[in-house]
C-alpha cells in the first residue's frame, strides 16, 4: 500500500474515531496538550523527506496520519467545547449516603471509575454524600469503620449497555463531612474532574487517570498534604495557599509547565521561599504523559 494512502486512511479513521467516542462521552479530555506538541509536524515531515524510499516510510505516514488528526481535532474541540461542571439539579439517578460518627477521626476516601464527570467540593453533616447521574452511572457503594477510622467506596458498577442507545452519562458528585481527616483515592479513565478540597483537612490526594482535565484547590488545614498524580495526555490546575510552604517535583514527557510562585530548582523541582519555614506543608509529585501543568497561590 502507498504512502499516501496508508496517511489518509489513518488520517480519516482517527478523526472519526475522535468525533464518535466524544459524541458518546466516552472519552474526555480538554486535548489542550496539542499546543505543546504541534512542532512534531515538522520532525513528520522531516522523516518522510530522509526516509522517502525506505521501508519505514509508511510506517512514518501512518502515525502522522494519526498524529494529524489528533492536532486538527484538538484545535477544533478547543474552540468550542467548555467543560461544564454545573449541578442540573433534579436529574440525578442514585443517591449514596452514610451517617457521620463524631468518633471519627480519620477517613478514607476511594473512587474507582470509567470516563465520566467528577464532582468534589461541598460539605455535608453525613460522612459522605453521594449523588449520580447518566446511563452508566451505578456504583457499588460501600462504607465500614474501624475503630475511629472510616472507609468510602465507589466503584462503577459494570453492565451490558447499548452502544448506540444513546449518550454515555457518568456524572458523580461527591460531598464529604469537614471534620475528619481524609485520604482520597481517585481512579478513573478519560475524563474531566473538578475537586475543591479548600474546606478539608487532606492528609493524602492521590489521583490516577488517562487523558483528563483537572482542576484542584488544596486547603491549608492540615499540617502537611501529600498529593500524588499519575497521568496520561493531561491538563492539569492545582491551586495552593500562599500562607503554607509547597513542593513541587514532576517527572513529564511532552509537556508544559507554569508554576506561579515558586522557585526552579531544576529538573522539574519547585519550592516556595516560605518552604522550610512553614508549619504546614504541602509535597506534589506529578507523573504524566504529554501534558499542560499549571500550580498557582491563592
Amino acid at each position: 500500500m502507498k504512502s499516501g494512502q496508508l496517511f489518509w486512511g489513518f488520517f480519516l479513521l482517527t478523526l472519526g474515531a475522535l468525533f464518535l467516542l466524544t459524541k458518546y462521552d466516552i472519552l474526555y479530555t480538554s486535548f489542550d496538550f496539542v499546543y505543546n506538541v504541534w512542532p512534531f509536524i515538522f520532525v513528520f515531515w522531516g522523516a518522510l523527506v530522509i526516509f522517502k524510499n525506505s521501508l519505514v516510510r509508511p510506517v512514518i505516514s501512518a502515525v502522522f496520519g494519526v498524529f494529524l488528526a489528533m492536532l486538527i481535532f484538538g484545535f477544533i474541540y478547543n474552540s468550542v467545547c467548555d467543560i461544564d461542571f454545573s449541578d442540573h439539579d433534579g436529574n440525578y439517578t442514585e443517591f449514596y449516603s452514610e451517617d457521620y460518627d463524631s468518633a471519627i477521626k480519620t477517613a478514607d476516601l476511594e473512587i474507582n471509575s470509567g470516563a465520566g464527570t467528577f464532582i468534589l467540593g461541598e460539605t455535608t453533616d453525613k460522612l459522605v454524600e453521594g449523588k449520580t447521574k447518566g446511563n452508566i452511572a451505578e456504583y457499588d457503594f460501600e462504607t465500614w469503620k474501624d475503630e475511629e477510622n472510616a472507609n468510602v467506596r465507589f466503584n462503577l458498577h459494570k453492565r451490558n449497555f447499548n452502544f448506540f442507545g444513546g449518550k454515555f452519562r457518568n456524572y458523580l458528585k461527591v460531598n464529604l463531612n469537614e471534620n475528619p481527616i481524609w485520604d482520597i483515592r481517585l481512579n478513573y479513565g478519560a475524563s474531566k474532574a473538578n475537586l475543591d478540597l479548600s474546606k478539608f483537612k487532606i492528609k493524602n490526594l492521590e489521583l490516577h487517570s488517562g487523558a483528563t482535565s483537572t482542576y484542584v484547590k488544596l486547603s491549608d488545614k492540615s499540617e502537611i498534604t501529600n498529593v500524588n498524580v499519575e497521568m496520561g495526555a493531561a491538563n492539569i490546575t492545582i491551586d495552593v495557599p500562599t500562607n503554607i510552604g509547597c513542593e513541587i517535583q514532576t517527572d513529564m514527557a511532552l509537556s508544559s509547565k507554569n508554576v506561579h510562585g515558586f522557585n526552579s530548582k531544576g529538573k522539574g523541582h519547585y519550592i516556595t521561599e516560605n518552604f522550610s519555614d512553614s508549619d504546614k506543608r504541602i509535597i506534589i509529585d506529578v507523573k504524566a504523559g504529554v501534558s499542560s501543568l499549571t500550580v498557582n497561590r491563592y
